[in-house]
């Protein structure tokens, strides 16, 4: 892996990010840029002096293993700018500060940078200590929920890796025949249930001709409920999920599991956007 780009706003979750990025350029053989973005509507002393600081932070942080870019402009703009034109393999930030109705509307640094990026997104949730053990992989059998299982191998070589797909029951069950807990006969479940696990079996055959080996699963229920449900049971460290929904500037046009995800981080995050590694 050429490169990870690490985004940091000098906050303690961005330490975290900081930790783990380190570990995986190490564990990678990968180099490391280290990025801040002073925002350029401040006082152009205050901008010159904060720049100066977060470099020395960032510095001392990185004890020689990155190098550190301090750049002027707007937060998420800067940053998405800056991992197009680095043609980096992978973005590396810190969970985000919720800002309330602010973020609902205007969106969050964090949330931009997701859904813009041309490189696949690792949000981290927590400071590491230890490489990543146990990955879930969620999938709608889109290709790029492939690209990010297959990302996600690399980021945590050696560690258990699950594919699994979420699902409601179509109408509420209703026209199935149900009992008094609500559940559906075996033979309708079985029905209902039979191809999508053909197309998990198809897709963790193509995984393993790629040597990734995964067992599978379906979870029920409504997506993100259902991953935070496996993630706190499982003991993930890691999920990964392709980016899905429209593109664009608009924050809430992202697909709806991803931005719930990123809204409740259980672990840390993969986001792929497809379409990578570029080929141009």
């Amino acid at each position: 892996m050429p490169g990870i780009l690490m985004a940091s706003d000098l906050s303690e979750r961005s330490g975290h990010a900081l930790a783990r990025a380190l570990q995986l350029a190490t564990a990678l053989g990968a180099e490391l840029e280290i990025l801040h973005v002073v925002d350029d509507s401040l006082p152009s002393r205050i901008a010159e002096e904060t720049a100066q600081t977060a470099h020395e932070i960032l510095t001392r942080g990185a004890a020689g293993a990155g190098r550190v870019e301090v750049v002027f402009g707007h937060p998420w703009r800067r940053v998405v700018d800056r991992i197009s034109r680095g043609r980096f393999d992978l973005a590396v930030t810190g969970a985000h500060r919720d800002r309330g109705l602010v973020d609902l509307f205007r969106g969050s640094v964090l949330h931009r940078c997701v859904q813009m990026s041309d490189a696949p997104v690792l949000v981290v949730s927590d400071r590491p200590t230890a490489p990543y053990g146990k990955v879930l992989i969620a999938t709608s059998f889109a290709a790029r929920d492939a690209d990010a299982a297959r990302l996600a191998a690399k980021l945590a070589e050696g560690a258990s890796m699950r594919l699994v797909h979420a699902y409601r029951v179509p109408f509420g069950g209703l026209g199935y025949r149900m009992d008094e807990t609500g559940d559906i006969t075996k033979r309708d479940r079985d029905e209902i249930e039979e191809p999508m696990l053909f197309q998990l079996q198809q897709m963790q055959r193509r995984l393993s001709q790629d040597g990734i080996e995964a067992e599978i699963g379906l979870l029920e229920g409504r997506p993100t409920p259902a991953l935070l449900d496996a993630v706190a049971q499982e003991g993930i460290d890691l999920l990964a999920i392709g980016r899905h929904g429209a593109e664009g500037h608009v924050p809430m046009t992202m697909g709806r599991v991803a931005s719930e995800l990123l809204a409740h981080l259980p672990c840390d995050l993969l986001v792929h956007p497809g379409r990578f590694p570029r080929e141009d």
